[in-house]
């Protein structure tokens, strides 16, 4: 391979990581859900440039998005258990194929009053029906002692497009 080829293939993959952070944006407006007992700040969506006009994130059908975020909870546990939710006015559908050992995305065990970081990767499957939802991302406690006070959770709005 040339010098050249390399220097172009290297433009290429800078441009690529370039590209691929360029669409992670810093969601503001999410809201914690009702009696949640845990603290939730620098949420990052990606892809999400739609975040830098405070509008809800579009995810194309059929691509992967992530989330990351930060939160300090008021509770420890060495089970948490996550899921995503798409909020409706009858109930919470959950979203489909998601492990919900929370362990695969957070450090474990979960550490009452410790700053800790939550990233999850989701595909947005052609099945989901395109439209505008209000995503709920919650964890708990999933030990058997653990208290029903024992969560954490925020909502986000998101496009299926």
């Amino acid at each position: 391979m040339s010098f050249s080829a390399v220097t172009c293939a290297a433009v290429a993959v800078v441009g690529l990581i370039f590209a691929t952070v360029a669409n992670t944006e810093e969601v503001d407006n999410f809201r914690m859900c009702r009696n949640t007992h845990c603290e939730v700040f620098d949420v990052f969506v990606n892809p999400c440039p739609e975040a830098l006009d405070s509008k809800p994130c579009e995810l194309p059908q059929g691509t992967n998005a992530s989330i990351e975020f930060k939160y300090i909870p008021k509770w420890g546990s060495s089970q948490p258990v996550t899921r995503l939710y798409a909020e409706t006015l009858v109930m919470d559908l959950p979203f489909l194929g998601m492990d919900t050992n929370a362990c695969l995305y957070t450090e474990c065990p979960m550490v009452a009053q410790a700053t800790q970081i939550y990233n999850y990767n989701l595909y947005i499957s052609e099945s989901y029906p395109k439209g505008g939802y209000t995503v709920k991302v919650k964890m708990w406690n999933g030990e058997s002692n653990a208290k029903s006070s024992d969560e954490c959770c925020f909502k986000i709005d998101i496009a299926i497009v």
